[in-house]
């Protein structure tokens, strides 16, 4: 059927913001033919924030997709429903997974449609680097990033470049990933693509009466768990009239079955979802230090379902948006300034016509470097009108830079997350909407210890967070489930990571890690809830990484521990702590073209009774083997920022 709903092109009159100045990259440690970049921890969004960078090539040739990636930054829950191409959602301190905004290449993928973003559904093989912020960061990147923001950056286009790659394993998983760069228009032109396929059945063990212990467990096979999904991925760069103007379209699209609980199979549900995003950016410089730039983008999303009834619910959205941007480059830093704007339509089944909402944003914002470049301040803030509602969400960060690597860090801000169209008008399937819903709103404050030199990265943070009228979803009648502003929450906590630089000689051994330590506090609900901990969030998690790289070879171990945590807001359904171990094992065949193969084992131990926090199993034992070939030599691996 031929979705109903027009482009949607926007055009913006305004100032806008200079972007952040690039925070700048240490230089590289170079060791033989290794390359191991010292750790960075500074988003190039905002500086100073509490941030992690994730560099997709230290983990080459293993099949980690966006949530495995972002599971290695401290501060962050990944919320896996039942493994292998299925829904993968993020919480980032505590909060609400609609709550995190997650961008591609700074295009936010959070719309109209409701629910959080599935992570599963962006190709692993574009990805370069993942940067997680943690904390409220809608002044800097818009409403909606209440507890945090996940930006997922594409591979940067280098001329000659290319690589490629070949996976394989249990349970009928596959995957081709390529990517190519050449010299076009006097700039560079970057072509990818990459697919994946799984069958989805795997062995596990099932409990038929939880509620009488010492029963034995049954085994049985996971089924209607197949999942495809494709993407491809064109940038183009090329200077355009004393600038520089950026294009990138990226496209994907998938379907998967949905094989329910397993107390409850759903052999015929399935999912089948597209996404086209397509954007530009042009920037120039100007007298007197300024730095004049815009962009327009637009997005179309498809969604159809089919859960319980013959025929499928259908959801089709578009949105078109533009902005212009002014920087100033005075004698202590950078100000910058964005008007933007923005239109998101959405078509649904059950709606009698296509629902049309606007945003509009200003933000101002300063990058000041003082005392010799040794302290650094960066206030900004930002208006956002979201349809009927509007809102203030404001940040001031700092950083002072102790000397010989060591660094504090603090900041402090506001955000807010206007409710989505579907929370307010679309009935979907048991979920009814509810006019009546205001925005939510969280106001934080974080400091951390940095150390930052050649024998790597250390840093300890803690943090403290205040949510209010949290969209919480509550029975109502007939099994029936509505949205309301019932909650409000205290989350504290310590964050802390690790990476070294290689060590121990010619073992050229590595070590990272991520510790969470969460305290959550229902402050608002019955009396049997308050003062209880928020469901879903568990009280510890802990990702450590051991990597030896001696010559052509590289091992590595890691282990995975998530804490006990409940499914209630009255705290009597507890959630088992688990602990995953995964190992891999990779060699270099021949280094001219950095051909190498990679063995990888997840679930190491086999633990069949693994579940998410729904009772969806996880996968048993899972080998799988990846051949990568490329432009320029690599080691298996580099190591980088935790």
């Amino acid at each position: 059927m031929r979705s109903k709903i027009p482009f949607l092109g926007v055009l913006a009159l305004s100032f806008s913001v200079a972007t952040t100045p690039r925070a700048e990259e240490p230089p590289p440690v170079v060791m033989d033919e290794q390359v191991v970049r010292v750790p960075r921890t500074e988003a190039a969004g905002d500086p100073t924030g509490a941030a992690t960078v994730i560099e997709a090539s230290r983990f080459a040739g293993e099949a980690k997709d966006v949530a495995q990636l972002v599971a290695t930054a401290p501060g962050v829950a990944i919320n896996d429903y039942g493994g292998l191409g299925q829904l993968t959602t993020v919480s980032i301190r505590g909060s609400t997974a609609d709550g995190v905004l997650v961008l591609l290449d700074g295009l936010p993928l959070n719309s109209a449609f409701g629910g959080a973003v599935d992570l599963s559904s962006i190709p692993r093989g574009w990805i370069e680097r993942i940067e997680v912020l943690r904390g409220p960061e809608g002044a800097l990147y818009g409403a909606g990033a209440l507890g945090g923001v996940v930006n997922v950056v594409t591979r940067r286009a280098a001329a000659d470049q290319w690589s490629a790659e070949a996976t394989g394993g249990s349970f009928g998983s596959a995957s081709l990933a390529a990517d190519g760069a050449v010299a076009a228009l006097g700039g560079t032109l970057l072509l990818a693509g990459s697919g994946d396929t799984t069958d989805g059945r795997f062995p596990y063990l099932y409990d038929p009466t939880p509620t009488l212990p010492g029963d034995p467990l049954v085994a049985r096979e996971r089924e209607n768990g197949a999942a495809r999904r494709a993407g491809a991925l064109a940038k183009l760069s090329v200077p355009v009239l004393d600038g520089w103007l950026d294009t990138v379209v990226q496209a994907s699209a998938g379907r998967r079955g949905l094989p329910g609980f397993a107390r409850n199979p759903t052999p015929d549900d399935w999912q089948r979802d597209g996404r086209l995003l397509v954007a530009a950016r042009y920037a120039r410089g100007g007298p007197g230090g300024l730095t004049l730039g815009g962009r327009v983008s637009g997005r179309f999303d498809r969604l159809d379902v089919r859960a319980g009834d013959p025929v499928p619910y259908r959801q089709r959205g578009a949105a078109g948006g533009a902005a212009a941007e002014l920087g100033w480059s005075h004698g202590a830093g950078q100000l910058s300034a964005q008007l933007s704007a923005e239109a998101e339509t959405v078509e649904a089944g059950g709606l009698p016509s296509a629902l049309t909402r606007w945003s509009t944003g200003l933000a101002v914002g300063d990058d000041l470097l003082l005392l010799g470049a040794r302290l650094r301040v960066a206030p900004a803030l930002r208006f956002d009108a979201v349809g009927p509602f509007s809102g203030l969400s404001g940040k001031l960060g700092g950083s002072w830079r102790l000397g010989d690597g060591w660094s504090v860090r603090a900041s402090a801000g506001r955000s807010f997350r206007a409710p989505s169209l579907a929370e307010l008008y679309f009935q979907q399937g048991l979920v009814t909407p509810n006019p009546d819903l205001v925005p939510e709103t969280g106001l934080a404050a974080d400091a951390s210890l940095v150390a930052d030199g050649p024998l790597g990265l250390a840093t300890l943070g803690g943090h403290v967070t205040r949510y209010r009228d949290l969209i919480l979803y509550q029975p109502t009648w007939r099994w029936r489930l509505q949205p309301f502003n019932s909650g409000q929450a205290l989350v504290a906590g310590i964050e802390a990571e690790l990476a070294t630089a290689p060590m121990l000689g010619l073992a050229r051994a590595t070590f990272s890690g991520a510790y969470t330590f969460l305290f959550t506090e229902l402050l608002k609900g019955r009396t049997d809830e308050v003062g209880n901990q928020v469901p879903y969030r568990p009280r510890q998690r802990l990702y450590a990484r051991a990597t030896a790289a001696p010559g052509r070879f590289e091992l590595h171990v890691e282990a995975h521990y998530v804490g006990r945590r409940f499914s209630d807001t009255r705290n009597v359904e507890p959630i088992p702590a688990t602990l995953l171990w995964n190992a891999g094992a990779a060699v270099t065949l021949y280094r001219p073209l950095a051909v190498s193969l990679h063995a990888e084992v997840k679930n190491l131990l086999d633990d069949r009774t693994l579940t998410d926090g729904l009772g969806n199993p996880l996968p048993s034992r899972m080998v799988l083997l990846t051949l990568r070939a490329g432009s320029s030599p690599t080691t298996p691996h580099t190591e980088g920022t935790p």
